[in-house]
């Protein structure tokens, strides 16, 4: 792993930073395992619960992953493209959304067939899709036009094709800009990941669905105001079925990063002074997050 993360600190950091520039063919199967291993590690913070229902990475992802280490490239099935950021605003992210194989005359299916994972980090964005299974493998392009990465296909150019932006990176980290190239089979997120329903502010109070389906946690409409100034807050709350779920609000949501057990370590594990609020009659407790929450939370993760 060390001589992976030595590659990538090589070749990124000057395209972190924005310098145009060419990545060898040699070095383009590491970046893409470095990608891999990056959304691998974000996603620990899932629960057994959420990878046996199909939000998390199965467990033997991760197996394939240490098994297949010493090849320096990502696991099978897999395909990387490697494009720009076009803002200069110091956001970054790590997202990862399962997809389904969508066909007009069958329902979706059960199960996701893969996922999709997108790195932003400073002005070089990474997506890369996995499908989990050869046979359900197919043949797929990004609509961004970005060169690929993986399989490689030679020295490459970056930037190239259609930079992400802010606005775009949702829709585009949700791999609604990946295509089949046959044009029969559609790739889209898995709806019961990817569509939740929406949170509701009432009154002084943010009421967001569980995970469950079944409960709404909520959270103070005071923590809403304060991510519509580039503040953001995590915090515990517990639902009807008695899980207790981590969550941070963010500048367009507040998100579930952990659940049960893990959540109240990682909570415990972040940086920061707890704050009070009142809510109610009773305090509500959250911790201010560093200006890179994603970080800060995958550091928390990794530590448990």
């Amino acid at each position: 792993m060390s001589k992976m993360e030595k590659a990538a600190q090589r070749v990124l950091t000057p395209l972190i930073l924005g310098n145009p520039g060419k990545i060898a063919l040699e070095d383009q199967g590491i970046l893409a395992m470095w990608a891999q291993k990056t959304a691998l590690t974000a996603m620990l913070v899932s629960s057994d619960e959420q990878r046996e229902g199909g939000y998390g990475l199965a467990r033997s992802e991760y197996k394939a992953f240490y098994l297949h280490r010493e090849r320096m490239q990502p696991l099978d099935c897999s395909r990387f493209w490697i494009g720009e950021y076009a803002e200069d605003d110091g956001f970054s992210a790590v997202r990862v959304t399962p997809l389904v194989l969508h066909s007009p005359r069958n329902p979706e299916p059960d199960v996701p067939c893969g996922y999709a994972l997108t790195i932003v980090l400073g002005r070089v964005v990474v997506q890369g899709i996995r499908f989990t299974s050869a046979d359900a493998e197919v043949d797929v392009k990004s609509t961004m036009d970005m060169p690929q990465l993986w399989p490689g296909q030679g020295t490459l150019q970056w930037p190239g094709g259609t930079p992400c932006t802010r606005e775009s990176f949702l829709g585009f980290a949700d791999g609604k800009r990946l295509r089949g190239v046959d044009g029969q089979v559609a790739l889209q997120p898995w709806r019961q990941a990817a569509h939740m329903p929406e949170s509701v502010h009432a009154g002084d109070q943010v009421a967001v669905p569980a995970m469950c389906r079944k409960h709404v946690v909520s959270y103070p409409a005071t923590l809403l105001m304060e991510a519509m100034r580039g503040r953001f807050y995590a915090f515990l709350r517990t639902c009807g079925c008695q899980v207790t779920y981590l969550l941070h609000t963010d500048s367009d949501r507040s998100r579930f990063r952990a659940h049960g057990d893990d959540a109240v370590r990682i909570y415990k594990r972040l940086p920061g002074e707890e704050q009070r609020l009142v809510d109610g009659t009773e305090p509500f407790l959250c911790k201010r997050l560093p200006a890179d929450a994603d970080a800060a939370i995958m550091k928390a993760a990794s530590q448990l």
